[in-house]
């Protein structure tokens, strides 16, 4: 029996006939390999060429806008999008006591996810007219397609689960409404795209980009979070009560960039600066609530250890991210126009680069099957285990401060800082890109080590202690 507040756990290894063993549901790496293939292809790539086409450094400064809305995209929809859509579906189901979802649900919405990316990537930036206008129509109704399928198979199975009053159901359940929510928005993209000559307005695009950012990509960082973490420190997770009001706020602030994205002018400007001021209002209660800023994961096996650091970053980053976001909601709100730029980007990148990227690889190694096998070797924890994290955490800082200064430095200077922290983003994920490879192509053998050390030749399962 497990002690008090500890949450019995498998191993890699399960016997038992109504779980389906982690060898046998591996779809979720297709989604972690789309997911690295975009980023480092796409999101991150344009990172480095799109400030540095803007100062004339590299070819493309006419594509500009273009390339910024790429850029955006690719790293909300591809990377962030694609990741947490392939551990939702993983997760999901185990969390409420479901079946995983079988491989003919989950590979053709992987397609649907990455068939609008291709386009934005190798088409919409690059042609005009009514190739322009067709490739934004596509990539709004493609992406509504997989957007509803994710949130369809999600809410399908959440509602069917097991009932319970625990504090990530908040999350889980309006994550996946928010990505039903997501599949309307993405067709209302593509139409204003395809009148703008393949370009949505800023305003709406930005706009867009803040709700996904709360709605379905936040949602489920609180609430994988808060089922998950609080644990690796020591502490029973939190109740409904204690997060219901960042639950609110996340959710409100979500909702109103929405509200912003159908209104013009002043009115859309403090709509949206209400929704920054709320949803950053919500990250700043809830991270440390639902997750941690502080602390030693001591209920981590020593060799998983490392990969917390991720977490405590990306929560203080989350945090940071949500003071800037109120504070530039306040002032958009309150002046009815698009104010406090500078607090903006910084904070988009706080957040990208934080709660969505560290919280990405370091949740990925605390919770992804095929790391949780690799940890099973003797060695300790190596360069590549380390790098992502400093590498990260230098960008971060770069790109946050560039954003910050981008009001009073020259614009060349803006620029080549966020190229800067672009290459460093670059290799971080790159590296984290080469361990997944890695540990899936010695998964088989490390698996087949575990079977034959264990007595009987069969592994025991052990209560108590995370993997």
């Amino acid at each position: 029996m497990s002690r008090a507040g500890e949450i019995p756990l498998e191993p890699p290894l399960v016997r038992a006939p109504s779980t389906v063993p982690a060898r046998e549901d591996r779809s979720y790496l297709g989604y972690i390999g789309a997911a690295l293939a975009f980023a480092l292809a796409g999101g991150f790539a344009l990172a480095v060429w799109m400030p540095l086409a803007g100062t004339d450094v590299l070819p493309g400064v006419e594509r500009t806008p273009r390339l910024v809305q790429a850029h955006g995209w690719l790293q909300l929809q591809g990377w962030a999008g694609l990741f947490v859509a392939g551990m939702a579906i993983r997760v999901v189901p185990r969390f409420v006591g479901r079946r995983p979802l079988p491989a003919r649900v989950t590979v053709p919405l992987l397609g649907l996810l990455a068939a609008p990316l291709a386009v934005r990537l190798g088409v919409l930036p690059w042609v005009d007219g009514g190739a322009a206008r067709a490739a934004a129509l596509a990539t709004g109704w493609t992406t509504a397609a997989g957007c509803a399928g994710v949130g369809g198979v999600l809410a399908v199975t959440f509602w069917r689960g097991k009932r319970g009053s625990e504090a990530w159901r908040l999350f889980i359940g309006a994550g996946a409404a928010w990505w039903l929510a997501w599949a309307p928005l993405a067709a209302w993209w593509g139409w204003r795209a395809a009148n703008g000559g393949g370009l949505a307005p800023a305003a709406f695009d930005d706009a867009l980009a803040w709700a996904v950012m709360l709605g379905p990509i936040g949602n489920f960082i609180l609430g994988v979070q808060s089922r998950a973490v609080p644990v690796f420190f020591g502490r029973r997770p939190p109740d409904a009560r204690a997060l219901a009001g960042p639950w609110l706020l996340v959710n409100a602030g979500a909702g109103a960039c929405v509200l912003g994205m159908a209104l013009d002018g002043t009115a859309a400007a403090r709509a949206a600066g209400a929704g920054l001021a709320l949803g950053g209002a919500g990250l700043c209660w809830g991270l440390p609530i639902a997750g941690a800023v502080r602390g030693r994961a001591h209920r981590l096996r020593p060799r998983a250890r490392p990969a917390a650091k991720f977490v405590l970053a990306a929560n203080l980053a989350g945090m940071a991210a949500g003071a800037l976001m109120l504070l530039a909601g306040a002032a958009m709100a309150l002046e009815g126009g698009y104010a406090a730029a500078p607090l903006r980007d910084a904070a988009r990148h706080l957040f990208g680069l934080g709660p969505i990227t560290m919280l990405i690889l370091g949740m990925a190694r605390l919770i992804a099957p095929v790391f949780a096998v690799a940890r099973t070797e003797s060695r300790g924890a190596g360069f590549r285990e380390h790098a992502p994290f400093w590498l990260l955490a230098a960008a971060l800082v770069v790109r946050a401060g560039a954003g910050l200064a981008s009001g009073t430095a020259s614009y060349d200077a803006w620029m080549h800082a966020s190229a800067a922290a672009g290459v460093l983003a670059w290799l971080a994920i790159a590296v984290f890109a080469a361990d997944v490879l890695t540990a899936a192509r010695k998964e088989a053998q490390n698996l087949a080590a575990i079977e034959a050390a264990a007595p009987g030749g069969k592994p025991q399962a052990e209560e108590g202690r995370v993997q």
